[in-house]
């Protein structure tokens, strides 16, 4: 491979992690080292590894951190999966971009672990407000106020805003995840399928009678099993019914449940108890890779129904599939993609439950129809979900990233807003009058933060708030993009700004706030400072409220906390002969998302309505699969 990186550092857990995509990583590692050392960060309490080659660099987090500023021009892997294994890695993905293998569309879980399950209610109302803006804000006020979290919550809202703006490149296993993340803005989205474990081809699908024997399941009854973690999402409680009505009449089978039980979540014995099929159903535990390949070749054929999805794909479904078997899905999101003739896709509707009914009795009864669907499955996995072609996609990726980012040497960027002292503007005051009375308010309070990298000026005299900006505040023209209140949301930068300075008359924007302010956003990276300077002049009318607070709203609305008002001017000399004929607001702002509310409360004009503004400008759109267009799949 030709245009694969020398280097690239992957966080990433390893077995013996009970992990999914552990298991997928570490398959993949000897093929990435085939042209390119491999660097694999795992978290501090991570056991030690197994079954890594010696020529490949483990860190632990810790270490990771001390030699970040060696390690800076390496491109970055980030395999990101919605549980606890992965969440170590997110304050180095969020301060360093990379290549983000999304391998959970829906992250609520994981993010709710980095604050909610910690009892920390305000981390998880920013999170909510990072996301969704001041609709997430709501939802947060009803969270403290009521302890309310909606049933569906975790799946409607998948909290994944902040890790997708945050990566240079995504890729995923399926277009339906591509469709999803390209919705967001992200531009530089790659499909690439889940590869076929090659682990898989040390078992013999003729040795399913002396696997049977080893795992003392019924020589003489069929094998239906489902594989993976017992979730409720799996639709257990469906297929037990099913199965319990053709128990009814008379047809015999063994179900067996492969995987590690999540008893917060489901009780799934209870509802084994409830069907009445204590008898017919067998329940590992976890299990390790030998016993999931046998038992995956004792079986018949595998359920694996996901609904709801959080767009999720299934390394299991794609290890079942190259092995021959037939598999039983819901006909949506990843799982709707798979070819029709290569798995039985039941549709969500009211007739679901009948269906499954049917169709798992006539898999049971009729040999030749899951044969015919098993050996279609085998032939397309063998097609499209080569390791060798899948991994060296992963590496022409990688090697698309241009980040250099340096975090500071032994721990992760913050960015701590500094200042200059009373003194110092006082003292340029001084220095500077009487130009310095002209539109002062904005620095005469000290708003500006002097550390920035980049500036956005938005003034209508550019001049002189540029001169502001390069005397008062030390920096350079280099650092300053301008525009002039009227381009505002014509003119396009390559990039967006820590710090955007604004210094406009409330008539400017009076016609639509939000809008106004919508475009501001557009220009500010997540996290970046707002000050936003307005010259009240009198007679100000609009169709809207106008007065201080609702312009707080407005900017909230348009996805901004803000954290400081001033109104003034803030001295007045009583000896001057000038009389003062407007006031002036100025708003210092933080903001926190890409989501806007355009129709917001105040506007007293109906039902909120968002809209998400992110659109990654960098490279080229994207949407690419290795073969025939093939879509992959991968469990959590």
């Amino acid at each position: 491979m030709t245009n694969a990186p020398t280097q690239v550092v992957v966080f990433c857990p390893l077995p013996p992690k009970p992990n999914g995509i552990a298991d997928y990583f570490a398959e993949q590692i000897p093929y990435f080292s085939r042209t390119t050392k491999v660097t694999v960060v795992i978290e501090n309490e991570h056991p030690e590894p197994t079954g890594i080659a010696s020529n490949v660099t483990i860190l632990r987090l810790e270490e990771y951190m001390w030699q970040q500023a060696e390690l800076s021009a390496v491109p970055h892997i980030y395999h990101v999966g919605n549980n606890p294994d992965t969440q170590y890695m997110l304050p180095v993905l969020l301060s360093k971009p990379g290549l983000v293998v999304v391998h959970d569309l829906n992250l609520h879980y994981l993010i709710d672990l980095t604050n909610l399950s910690l009892g920390d209610k305000k981390g998880y109302e920013l999170a909510l407000v990072n996301n969704y803006g001041q609709a997430g804000a709501t939802i947060g006020k009803q969270l403290a106020q009521y302890g309310w979290k909606g049933q569906f919550m975790p799946h409607e809202l998948m909290m994944n805003a902040s890790i997708i703006t945050a990566a240079e490149r995504i890729l995923v296993h399926s277009q339906y995840s591509a469709d999803k993340i390209a919705a967001l803005g992200q531009r530089n989205v790659c499909v690439v399928p889940h590869h076929f474990s090659p682990a898989a081809r040390h078992y013999q699908s003729k040795l399913k009678m002396q696997y049977r024997g080893e795992l003392g399941l019924p020589g003489n009854k069929p094998v239906i099993t489902s594989m993976g973690f017992i979730a409720k999402a799996k639709q257990i409680k469906s297929v037990l019914k099913a199965l319990a009505e053709l128990k009814q009449k008379g047809i015999e089978f063994t179900y067996v449940l492969a995987g590690k039980c999540k008893p917060h979540e489901y009780d799934v014995y209870q509802d084994i108890a409830d069907s009445g099929l204590a008898d017919n159903v067998v329940v590992t535990g976890f299990l390790d890779e030998d016993a999931f390949f046998k038992y995956m070749l004792a079986s018949d054929f595998i359920v694996n129904l996901r609904y709801p999805t959080g767009g999720e794909s299934s390394g299991t479904l794609t290890r079942a599939m190259g092995m021959g078997l037939c598999c039983v899905v819901v006909n949506i999101g990843p799982f709707g993609e798979l070819p029709n003739d290569c798995a039985v896709k039941l549709n969500w509707d009211e007739n679901f439950n009948s269906n499954l009914c049917n169709e798992l009795e006539k898999l049971i009864t009729d040999k030749h129809y899951r044969v015919t669907f098993g050996k279609n499955a085998q032939k397309w996995v063998e097609r499209t979900h080569n390791i060798a072609l899948t991994t060296n996609a992963y590496l022409a990726e990688a090697a698309k990233l241009s980040d250099r980012t340096a975090l500071a040497s032994k721990a992760l960027n913050n960015n701590i807003n500094t200042y200059l002292t009373e003194h110092d503007v006082l003292h340029w005051k001084n220095a500077h009058s009487p130009l310095a009375e002209k539109s002062n308010l904005w620095w005469q309070a000290n708003t500006v933060p002097i550390n920035q990298p980049s500036v956005l000026s938005i003034s209508k005299d550019q001049s002189h708030q540029v001169f502001v900006l390069t005397s008062l505040f030390r920096y350079s023209e280099e650092q300053i993009a301008q525009l002039n209140t009227p381009e505002t949301s014509n003119k396009q930068y390559d990039n967006t700004f820590s710090l955007a300075v604004v210094d406009v008359s409330l008539n400017d924007i009076v016609y639509s706030p939000v809008k106004w302010l919508a475009n501001a956003n557009k220009h500010i990276e997540i996290g970046g400072r707002l000050v936003l300077s307005l010259e009240i002049p009198e007679g100000a009318r609009s169709e809207y409220k106008i007065d201080r607070a609702s312009i707080t709203h407005y900017i909230e609305a348009a996805g901004f906390t803000v954290i400081n008002t001033v109104a003034g001017p803030l001295d007045i000399d009583m000896n001057t002969t000038c009389y003062l004929t407007t006031e002036r607001w100025v708003f210092t702002a933080i903001k926190r998302s890409w989501m806007v509310n355009t129709n917001p409360e105040q506007y007293n004009n109906g039902a909120s309505e968002l809209t998400w503004l992110y659109n990654n400008t960098y490279g080229t759109s994207e949407s690419a699969s290795n073969n025939e267009g093939s879509k992959g799949t991968e469990d959590a």
